[in-house]
């Protein structure tokens, strides 16, 4: 579908539904195609039907001006034949893997605009048949497309202009320059081939802006969601977001998760004799720390002072060599208001084992957190 697009890095793509959003559209077009090529089917043997009626008509009157075999040969026969033709061109490229989406778009929009050629030329006598064309261009529009459109429009206007000007076929068809009325309905048919395809045109672009704010809305969503799932104080990841990968991660079975709980040493007496601002002040340099030497993994603020980590496809001693970083880091940390505060920190592990819940792993990553406090400035695995 001709769509405008809205740039999403990999990541954004994966956790909207946009690619969902995108997956309708293309089915929706789908659906249209098929309805553009058994449109054109019905067409071809609508008109075959009507030219069939039409015959008995002219022929059991004195409106026959040729004989029966060549008005047979030249109305019924030859059109027939060749819309059948163009039918198979398109069937063959409907059932094509090698030709793209947009290969049979403007296949089977030219095919109708070719079906509409002969068709108005056979029965250009009546000025009425140029709304065949008209009929071509609009079909496009379910494509939201405007090069289709545009393509067709001027491949359309090209066989009205060719038909009228330089085929006669019914030698009772009158020359547009010999006739004010032929050529008013020349200029006429001219004008609203042009209006049908005007009007496909911002029918595309109101369309397309319809479609695109859809899309709009669920990135808003999701930015909103984002939002919410982002600690205000410290602008890591919070407990929401947290829960969210833990719930991803319940029951899978094909990737090694290890789990880490981190909280500050003996940060009630900091609040305690420094104050909260002074805590807060700890707990925000903590999480900068956090976020700068977790490599590819997202820390948590789970709460006050305690932060997780989920590390995923390493092993132990990798995990606990990341923590160990971590810990040397803070030591180096020095609070403005603080100068004299040296930080410390303890981490809890476990790794995920199958078979178990989040909540009896988490209960285990805290458990070996509770060992290492009781060190402090420790790391504890969970056995």
């Amino acid at each position: 579908m001709g769509q405008n697009k809205i740039t999403l890095d990999p990541d954004e793509r994966k956790a909207t539904s946009i690619p969902e959003i995108e997956k309708e559209y293309a089915r929706l077009d789908e659906d249209w195609l098929r309805f553009h090529y058994k449109l054109s089917i019905w067409l071809v043997i609508f008109t075959f039907i009507i030219e069939c009626l039409l015959s008995i008509i002219i022929v059991r009157t004195d409106l026959l001006s040729t004989s029966v075999p060549i008005y047979i040969w030249r109305f019924i026969a030859v059109p027939s034949i060749l819309n059948v033709i163009f039918l198979a061109i398109g069937t063959a490229v409907m059932y094509s893997k090698r030709i793209s989406h947009q290969g049979k778009m403007y296949t089977i929009s030219l095919l109708l605009v070719a079906i509409a050629f002969v068709l108005f030329t056979v029965h250009t006598i009546f000025a009425a048949s140029y709304f065949i064309f008209a009929i071509a261009i609009l079909l496009t529009a379910g494509y939201t497309c405007y090069r289709v459109t545009a393509v067709t429009t001027a491949a359309s206007i090209l066989g009205f202009v060719v038909s009228e000007l330089f085929i006669v076929w019914d030698t009772e068809k009158s020359i547009i320059f010999n006739s004010a009325l032929r050529l008013g309905d020349f200029l006429v048919g001219l004008f609203i081939l042009l209006a049908f395809s005007f009007t496909c045109m911002v029918f595309i672009h109101y369309q397309r802006k319809k479609n695109m704010a859809s899309i709009q809305l669920e990135l808003e969503r999701y930015h909103l969601e984002k939002k919410l799932e982002i600690d205000e104080m410290t602008g890591i990841h919070n407990r929401k977001a947290f829960h969210h990968h833990l719930k991803n991660i319940e029951g899978t079975s094909d990737r090694k998760y290890i789990l880490t709980i981190v909280d500050i040493d003996n940060f009630k007496q900091i609040n305690d004799t420094w104050g909260h601002y002074s805590g807060d002040e700890c707990i925000i340099e903590f999480a900068q720390i956090l976020k700068e030497n977790s490599g590819k993994y997202t820390p948590y603020r789970y709460g006050g002072d305690e932060f997780c980590l989920i590390f995923q496809d390493i092993s132990i001693e990798e995990a606990a060599g990341i923590c160990r970083r971590i810990q040397e880091k803070l030591l180096e940390i020095k609070i403005k208001k603080l100068p004299l505060l040296s930080l410390t920190t303890s981490f809890g592990m476990a790794v995920y084992k199958e078979g178990i819940d989040t909540s009896q792993w988490f209960a285990r990553a805290d458990l070996a957190l509770y060992q290492a406090k009781e060190a402090r400035n420790a790391i504890r695995i969970y056995s």
